[in-house]
């Protein structure tokens, strides 16, 4: 057996002592940046689990818009939709009621529509039917949109004028039918889609349904929990 003289145990001892010396820094960064991760990530949680709305500069206005229930209620909801875009259908068919219940039909909020054209030629006959009888029968303009938003955001639908005419005849009853195809034909209502859509452009909205609760954009339109607390937020700054 070799046996290391006394200066080699030494030497061996001092090049480990500089090996663990060398470690120590590495280690060491490697705990602090551990460290950063946690706290980011933590930070990261509470901000985005803290966060329902985003809030912008106003809301829009909702004069010569559609709008159901109390205009002059504290809360206005207002829908940026197209009749053609799923989401909206079943937001219309999820969400809206217990608006209704819990909300609108209390006095407590409104309810505006906004026409978003997100699918071309067919979102836009829709519009133009839904805005001359909002014209021309306000007061059945509700029926015949909660139904066409119903029909043509179902996968597969087809907006057609006869579809339109159908619809119109059996939720707008009072509407002239003769009269709302010629104005659909002669796109009579484009001026205010058109004002729609500058208003979209100006609140820079990207996606269907997007809803604002005053001046509140709900993150996730289909958290009923979310909407409730930015509308009793908005209720009690009313009451104070």
């Amino acid at each position: 057996m070799i046996r290391k003289t006394d200066s080699e145990v030494k030497k061996v001892a001092q090049a480990k002592k500089k090996n663990t010396n060398k470690k120590a820094p590495i280690k060491m960064l490697v705990i602090i940046t551990l460290a950063l991760v946690i706290v980011m990530g933590a930070l990261l949680f509470v901000v985005n689990s803290g966060g329902n709305t985003t809030a912008v500069e106003q809301a829009p206005s909702v004069e010569d818009v559609p709008t159901t229930g109390d205009e002059d209620a504290p809360v206005s909801i207002i829908e940026f939709g197209d009749y053609k875009c799923p989401a909206c259908s079943d937001w219309d068919s999820e969400i809206v009621p217990q608006l209704y219940d819990d909300y609108i039909d209390t006095g407590d909020a409104s309810l505006s529509f906004y026409n978003y054209i997100g699918f071309g030629e067919e979102s836009l006959l829709a519009s133009l039917s839904a805005r001359t009888i909002y014209e021309e029968t306000p007061d059945q303009f509700w029926n015949y949109h909660h139904a066409l938003m119903q029909y043509a955001g179902q996968q597969g639908s087809q907006v057609t004028t006869d579809l339109l005419l159908d619809l119109a005849d059996e939720h707008a009853q009072d509407v002239d039918l003769d009269e709302l195809e010629e104005a659909i034909l002669n796109q009579e209502a484009m001026p205010r889609i058109e004002e729609d859509h500058s208003v979209i452009e100006e609140f820079d909205v990207q996606a269907t349904p997007t809803i604002m609760v005053n001046d509140q954009v709900i993150d996730d339109p289909f958290d009923y929990g979310a909407i409730q607390e930015a509308i009793d937020e908005e209720l009690a700054a009313a009451d104070a």
